[in-house]
C-alpha cells in the first residue's frame, strides 16, 4: 500500500477514494460458516477495502476479511489513516467510515 500511495503522491494526486464490499461465498456447515455471515447484508462472505486514484484506478486491495467485520474497523486494522497521512493524501469514503479519522486536529 505505501508504494501505491507514494506512486499516487509522485504523480500529483491530492485524494485517493476509499470503499469496501462484501464478496458472497457459499455458506459453510457447522460452526464455521459465523465468521463469514453478514448481519449487514444477510448474507455470508468476505469484505475487501480497496483505494482507487481519482480517476477510479484500483491501487490497493486489502486482504480478505470475514463478512462479519465491519469497514470501519477493517480499515483501522490496516492503519489506512496513518498511512495516508504519510503519504500526504486525503481520502473520500461513503458513511460507512463515519468516524475512522482518529485526530480530528490533522483531518
Amino acid at each position: 500500500m505505501d508504494r501505491a500511495l507514494k506512486r499516487i503522491t509522485q504523480s500529483g494526486g491530492v485524494v485517493v477514494l476509499l470503499d469496501g464490499t462484501l464478496v458472497r461465498t457459499r455458506r459453510r456447515t457447522g460452526d464455521e460458516n459465523r465468521p463469514n455471515y453478514s448481519g449487514k447484508h444477510k448474507v455470508h462472505g468476505l469484505l475487501f477495502l480497496a483505494l482507487t486514484d481519482e480517476k477510479g484506478n484500483l491501487i490497493w486491495i486489502s486482504a480478505a476479511k470475514p463478512g462479519r467485520s465491519s469497514e470501519i474497523t477493517a480499515a483501522r486494522h490496516n492503519k489506512i489513516c496513518a498511512r495516508l497521512r504519510e503519504a500526504g493524501l486525503g481520502a473520500l469514503a461513503d458513511l460507512g467510515f463515519v468516524g475512522l479519522d482518529d485526530d480530528p486536529d490533522d483531518p
